[in-house]
């Protein structure tokens, strides 16, 4: 079906502003995203490994705020695409705001579909530190929409899934591992509502139906959904599975459970200083309670340019895609982590 273009763009949406996120709440956020990665809370390992100021609030977290922007700017909205970048960073004790506009309206095989530009600005130093777009998708009937498992997309608004040339500045055994999943993981624990009250206290403000009961059985739902990125860090291993290292250098991500962050240590390269640089990702449905998550993740890119101060940095990017056990798809993503080069 063809698509028609909607007036109505430029249009300013409600900002979200969140809570100063202090040390306490980024140990919350850790506790609940389980992640234990020192440049988070480490200022030692931020100077003398990581070669940062001081410890950063997590990429990972500034993700969730994008999602909890745009359903709330946009009640009833399917949050469907969102494209984020982080150019800069913000340290623990930073307070955010996310803001931005629609760019464009269209409708599509019975879809509105509104494009949005959107930026996190860390309101202590009045500076933008990610930049980002999305797309989101309305009934025009003003029904919530519960999935987006058989949505008919415009051309060219899917996210983008081929495996870029290699990059000859890269090692020969990096990029003949273009195209090669790397990565597969299943989690052996179900999600459980406990979990998600704990990732809704560390999020902050997100609604009810994610992790109440009685709300979520009132929600169009009928039950509790997880919020939109959670499949991100439902993984979960068996105890002693992942043991944190104790050598100084060591980053914390030895005892993360997620796919197509560490690939660095794959090749030989020290992970420590690595850190999230942005993703792609794209909504097909929410996870439920008593759901298991799967993982696969595909190495599509990888890159190495020279930073600012001179030294050489390394860019993995993955395709990650989520299901739960059934085979029913939860999310997509293109994942970028950046890696600093010894010498």
């Amino acid at each position: 079906m063809a698509s028609t273009a909607l007036a109505q763009t430029d249009m300013t949406l409600p900002a979200l502003d969140k809570p100063r996120f202090t040390s306490a709440h980024i140990v919350r956020w850790l506790a609940a995203q389980q992640n234990w990665d020192k440049i988070h809370f480490d200022q030692v390992f931020c100077v003398d490994q990581a070669k940062l100021q001081a410890p950063v609030i997590n990429g990972a977290l500034k993700q969730h705020l994008v999602a909890q922007f745009l359903v709330q700017a946009l009640p009833g909205c399917w949050p469907w695409r969102m494209d984020y970048k982080f150019i800069g960073p913000d340290y623990v004790g930073d307070k955010l705001r996310v803001q931005g506009c629609i760019t464009a309206r269209q409708m599509h095989g019975g879809r509105e579909f509104v494009s949005v530009q959107l930026e996190i600005v860390n309101t202590d130093r009045d500076e933008v530190t990610t930049r980002g777009t999305a797309v989101v998708v309305l009934d025009p009937a003003g029904r919530q929409l519960l999935d987006a498992l058989t949505l008919d997309a415009p051309p060219g608004m899917e996210l983008p899934e081929q495996v870029q040339a290699p990059d000859a500045s890269v090692h020969a055994n990096i990029n003949s591992q273009l195209g090669s999943i790397l990565d597969n993981r299943a989690s052996h624990y179900a999600i459980d509502l406990s979990r998600l009250r704990l990732f809704a206290d560390a999020v902050m403000g997100l609604p009810a139906c994610h992790y109440d009961t009685t709300a979520g059985a009132a929600s169009p739902w009928g039950a509790v959904v997880a919020p939109p990125l959670f499949p991100l860090h439902a993984l979960e291993a068996l105890p002693g599975t992942l043991p944190l290292s104790e050598q100084a250098d060591a980053q914390g991500r030895e005892g993360v459970n997620e796919v197509g962050r560490d690939f660095g240590p794959l090749f030989g390269i020290n992970a420590a200083g690595g850190m999230n640089a942005g993703n792609r990702v794209q909504l097909h449905s929410l996870a439920r309670v008593g759901d298991y998550v799967h993982a696969k993740s595909t190495l599509v890119g990888v890159r190495q340019r020279s930073s600012k101060g001179g030294g050489e940095m390394i860019f993995f990017e993955s395709l990650n895609h989520y299901t739960e056990a059934g085979g029913r798809p939860l999310l997509t993503e293109r994942q970028t982590v950046v890696l600093r080069l010894p010498g």
